[in-house]
């Protein structure tokens, strides 16, 4: 019989793969009596596809079951160190995909009437996928895993307590790296673990980042573009709803937790600025963009520190601003229609140390049904040293604040993609500022000193700006904020300081 099945088994694969992937294998051992099954250095091949499994093990499969009803039982699969390689196509390459093939449970479903295996477990797998025609590569490395109690019928699909036919799945990936297409960026993950039973995602050690030097990188792009560095500590995604996911393919979980890490920007001006239309494109309506249905009812992150550099195109110095220790919560964040209609609104509540000095909170809330993106966003300042600020003011303004004793700072913001409107107030003692040239002047005449002032007056900063189409979402909050300042300052000094 040992032909005869190892022919069968191959024209069986090229069959129901229309003749596109081929089966081979260096041994193949079989106890019928007990149902067991080994064969080594197997290998599944094609095009785009290569798959090889030092060693496949089946053991207490029911065969005469298998004759006589048509039914499959099986006690444990193991596969070892499988890795599997993939060359994709573009995605605009339509040719390539094939939208007339079925799931390989379905095909299996359709096979045999019913498919029973009380343990399948992964050892050392590696997965390895590259596009067509563009640097993007993934390497996933150390793959383990365990499913249990796996079903395979015409009522397991449907069966929401259970993840494609598994009764409880444990995964755990020791590294994952990514390159991106332009090769300008890369990801960097691990140790991976994922478990049904837990409802639970832990990612350690993230880092997303360039690949070249600043130089390199403006070289290439030749335009005015961000440079970002992101590395978090550990992520952790709790309370998976994985019948949301059974039923409708809904990514929904209670929280995601971003424990400890840093985010750094930077930006040169010198730089041409890209020809971009950048409205519609605030974090609420790209949310509202994903391909992905998102539902997580909370984002907490901690221990967060926040840096912001820019290169002006006046000066061509590099100015800036840091937020230390920041901390805070997402709620509601989502782009599914169903969870919208019970609650509109994502909000987000922050804290954080403003240069490392100043305690900032701030409170953000985004209408995900507005068709213009309306967002509100408020701030309060608690008092700080005003010089702080230098390290973004001088670069980009020419200007250096010799003192300000900042007694307290808020503002409320109404916004959309059309205009910002909103009020700030600034509570000051000692302001004193020096410019380049006509320093008395200005801090006699322009600029006042303390805020009330000395009459007892109080000066408020009302802000209304239209928004320019080439504005992101986060340039229109700082112009808002100068607006604002300048308003309460004194807006005649902005002439004097060349901007």
């Amino acid at each position: 019989m040992k032909p005869r099945l190892e022919a069968k088994l191959k024209e069986h694969v090229l069959s129901e793969t229309d003749g596109q992937y081929h089966l081979t294998y260096e041994g193949l051992s079989l106890s019928l009596l007990r149902g067991n099954i080994t064969a080594t250095d197997v290998r599944v091949e094609s095009k785009t596809h290569q798959a090889h499994i030092s060693r496949l093990q089946i053991s207490g499969a029911g065969l005469l079951r298998l004759l006589i009803a048509n039914q499959l039982h099986i006690n444990t699969i193991v596969l070892d160190t499988p890795s599997v390689t993939l060359l994709l196509h573009p995605k605009n390459d339509t040719t390539a995909v094939d939208t007339g093939s079925k799931p390989l449970l379905e095909k299996l479903n359709e096979a045999v009437s019913r498919i029973r295996v009380k343990r399948f477990v992964l050892r050392g797998g590696q997965l390895e996928t590259k596009e067509e025609g563009n640097a993007a590569h993934l390497q996933v490395q150390h793959i383990n895993a365990t499913a249990r109690d796996i079903r395979i019928d015409s009522t397991s699909f449907r069966d929401t307590s259970r993840l494609y036919g598994a009764g409880s799945i444990d995964i755990q990936v020791q590294k994952l790296d990514y390159l991106r297409p332009d090769s300008l960026y890369f990801l960097h993950a691990g140790p991976l673990h994922f478990q049904t039973e837990g409802r639970e995602l832990l990612v350690d050690s993230l880092h997303y980042g360039v690949t070249v030097s600043k130089a390199e990188f403006y070289r290439r792009v030749r335009q005015a573009k961000d440079i970002a560095d992101m590395r978090v500590a550990r992520i952790r995604l709790t309370g998976i709803n994985g019948s949301s996911w059974v039923k409708r393919k809904l990514l929904a979980a209670e929280a995601l937790h971003i424990d400890s890490g840093s985010i750094v920007i930077y930006k040169d001006k010198t730089q041409p600025n890209p020809p971009e239309n950048k409205i519609g494109k605030s974090p609420h309506q790209q949310l509202l963009r994903l391909k992905q249905p998102l539902s997580i009812d909370s984002i907490l992150f901690s221990a967060m520190d926040v840096r912001f550099t820019e290169v002006s195109d006046q000066t061509g110095k590099a100015g800036t601003v840091t937020f230390e220790q920041t901390s805070g919560i997402f709620r509601n964040v989502t782009n599914d229609s169903s969870v919208l209609t019970q609650d509109r609104y994502m909000r987000l509540h922050a804290r954080s140390r403003v240069m490392g000095t100043g305690n900032l909170s701030v409170d953000f809330r985004f209408d995900l049904l507005d068709s213009l993106g309306a967002h509100t966003y408020t701030a309060k300042l608690a008092a700080m040293d005003g010089t702080a600020f230098n390290r973004m003011i001088t670069p980009h303004l020419n200007v250096e604040v010799e003192s300000a004793a900042i007694k307290g700072l808020r503002f409320e913001m109404d916004a959309n993609d059309l205009r910002t409107k909103g009020t700030l107030q600034l509570d000051y003692d000692k302001l004193k500022v020096k410019f380049p040239v006509l320093s008395f002047f200005a801090n006699r005449f322009l600029l006042h000193d303390s805020n009330p002032d000395a009459n007892g007056v109080r000066h408020t900063g009302n802000v209304y700006i239209d928004r320019p189409k080439d504005f992101s979402f986060f340039k229109m909050i700082w112009r808002s904020i100068r607006e604002g300042t300048m308003g309460v300052v004194g807006g005649q000094w902005s002439v004097v300081g060349g901007q």
